[in-house]
């Protein structure tokens, strides 16, 4: 039979960890939260600048509606949702389930997540550092360079001249009457050129104000510098000749 609290049903799993009922009243009441994060967001539910997540933890995910939309919303992603209750429907997209179990005990997921989720954990956490070392141990690195790059080829699209294209210039060459048309592909270090681009394409094509641009930048020079990250861009070396 479940605890209850002034005569209200509270959780069974490692009981008293947690300061709030989880009754059907309790249940709706996150349920109605999570409706007014959703308008309080422009009807976002989450402001993580995410893409492509494919494995997500929701923590003290309560009756799961978060991890549930979340899951309905990236159908390509994994959702994990944990919490102290088995309060969750039972029938739920076919990329999310759930587990009972205290974030506040150690994690043992074997794989790395990319995102990593929670809300309304105020009276939930006993020491805060614990589950946030426990999250970023967790968590696969999500790096910045990647998005500069994603973020050149659509504003470069937009403006006209794409960035991503140059593989097909030794044909546009050939096309054009070239013989012995030659492309190599060599590695050659392109980070320090960043905020020239940034400041460009970002502001006058997407929209970005410089505070934005300047966070991004500096998150990238700081992976720049990290020895255990090899990140490089391609340098074409293309040419031809005019046969006679």
């Amino acid at each position: 039979m479940a605890p209850t609290m002034n005569g209200r049903r509270c959780h069974a799993y490692r009981e008293g960890e947690h300061a709030l009922p989880n009754n059907e009243e309790e249940q709706d009441q996150m349920d109605l939260l999570h409706y007014i994060y959703s308008l309080i967001l422009d009807g976002e539910i989450h402001v993580a600048p995410i893409k492509n997540a494919q494995r997500v933890l929701d923590i003290g995910t309560g009756t799961g509606i978060w991890a549930i939309d979340f899951a309905d919303q990236y159908a390509s992603s994994e959702v994990m949702g944990n919490d102290l209750s088995p309060i969750q429907p039972k029938w739920v997209p076919p990329n999310c389930q759930f587990e009972i179990d205290d974030f506040e005990s150690e994690w043992s997921y074997a794989h790395p997540f990319d995102y990593i989720h929670g809300r309304e954990l105020g009276v939930s956490i006993h020491d805060f550092p614990r589950p946030c070392r426990q999250a970023f141990s967790h968590l696969r690195p999500a790096p910045y360079t990647k998005q500069v790059v994603s973020l050149f080829q659509e504003a470069s699209a937009k403006f006209g001249k794409p960035m991503d294209n140059l593989d097909t210039w030794p044909a546009a060459m050939k096309e054009s009457g070239f013989t012995d048309v030659v492309c190599k592909v060599v590695k050659a270090p392109s980070i320090h050129s960043v905020p020239a681009y940034t400041n460009v394409l970002l502001s006058r094509v997407l929209g970005w104000d410089k505070t934005e641009i300047g966070i991004l930048n500096m998150h990238v020079l700081r992976e720049s510098k990290n020895l255990e990250v090899h990140q490089y861009g391609k340098l074409y070396l293309i040419y031809g000749r005019k046969a006679l």
